[in-house]
């Protein structure tokens, strides 16, 4: 087994810091490893330092200027900064070089839905969703956005997805917790 997929095994299994000392071993010998710089990238943003992240992917995307992963973990990295112009930009520049990047699109509908840019938000959810349609965390964003925007029967729409797809998470009950909110209000 190569040590990118072994630190990726180890990022699966929440290992994050072991797998960073990992993809920091591996930098040593391949410093311009596109994929060990992505994944130490996310490493240090869920080990809650987004300067250390912003730091490794911009020098993901100055080596590798067409890794749209890279500009959308750039991106994420900029929003836990609350850069929002910043993170705006490396989700635009993830989309321009793919289109239906999912994850360019969640985030970049994360980003409107924080802004209150609730119509962007919703329309970034749809293109997320008709690429991934399985994606949970999307369906849920989304319903989220309808309800703030006091369309229900979206907003139940989105919620239902996202139980239908995985009832077994936090995220399924959360969503009924919303649906049965939305109920609640109709009677």
């Amino acid at each position: 087994m190569k040590e990118i997929d072994f630190a990726l095994l180890l990022m699966k299994d929440g290992k994050i810091s072991a797998a960073k000392d990992l993809l920091a071993d591996l930098l040593q010998s391949d410093p311009q490893n596109p994929d060990a710089l992505l994944h130490l990238g996310m490493c240090y943003s869920q080990l809650d330092n987004p300067e250390k992240a912003v730091q490794t992917l911009s020098e993901c995307v100055r080596h590798h200027p067409g890794h749209a992963n890279a500009y959308v973990a750039l991106g994420y990295a900029h929003s836990l900064l609350r850069e929002n112009g910043q993170a705006r930009e490396c989700f635009q520049k993830a989309l321009e070089l793919e289109p239906e990047n999912s994850f360019a699109l969640q985030n970049l509908g994360n980003l409107y839905g924080m802004e209150n840019d609730f119509a962007r938000a919703i329309e970034c959810f749809e293109k997320s969703l008709a690429v991934n349609p399985a994606d949970q965390q999307t369906a849920y964003c989304a319903g989220y956005v309808c309800l703030q925007t006091e369309k229900f029967d979206m907003a139940e729409k989105y919620f239902g997805l996202a139980v239908d797809l995985d009832r077994s998470t936090q995220l399924a009950e959360a969503a009924m917790e919303m649906m049965r909110s939305i109920a609640e209000r109709s009677r």
